[in-house]
């Protein structure tokens, strides 16, 4: 009787800490997309968002996103990234990965900042590519996801 009971608060335990673990490394979209919200403020209007998840590997990783834009309008674009444990470098393009004449038109990694939170305003695109470039991490299990969302000028 003592020995499954004491095997049962022993799986308990493990289930608890292992449940702990995944929670803390959890993204919290609504609370990075408040934020986010904020640095639309007075001029900008919400138009969408984007969530991007990721498992950090050992090797360095990335992914594109596309974002059809209108050229008339003006777009603010903003990235929360504090749920990454590592500096990612958010790369604006003007044609997709392979196109022989894409440009780069933005690359976080000059813009540093201590919240996380990067802006690009781009100017007369019908489309753009976001690149997210993650270097790799030694550690095992260890998740974190980009909040990017997308706003336009109001008037």
């Amino acid at each position: 009787m003592k020995k499954t009971i004491l095997y049962s608060l022993l799986v308990s335990v493990i289930v608890l800490s292992t449940a702990a673990k995944i929670e803390s490394n959890e993204c919290d979209v609504r609370i990075l997309k408040n934020e986010l919200l904020q640095n639309l403020k007075p001029d900008f209007k919400y138009d969408s968002s984007n969530t991007s998840r990721f498992i950090l590997e050992s090797k360095m990783q990335g992914t594109e996103i596309e974002i059809p834009l209108y050229s008339t309008e003006k777009y603010r674009l903003l990235f929360n990234t504090k749920n990454l444990p590592v500096d990612v470098d958010i790369k604006i393009y003007n044609k997709r990965v392979g196109n022989k004449n894409r440009k780069l038109l933005y690359s976080s990694a000059e813009e540093k900042t201590e919240d996380k939170i990067f802006t690009y305003e781009p100017v007369n695109q019908n489309k753009i590519y976001v690149d997210y470039i993650l270097p790799g991490i030694e550690e095992k299990d260890v998740t974190g996801c980009i909040v990017f969302l997308l706003g336009y000028k109001v008037g």
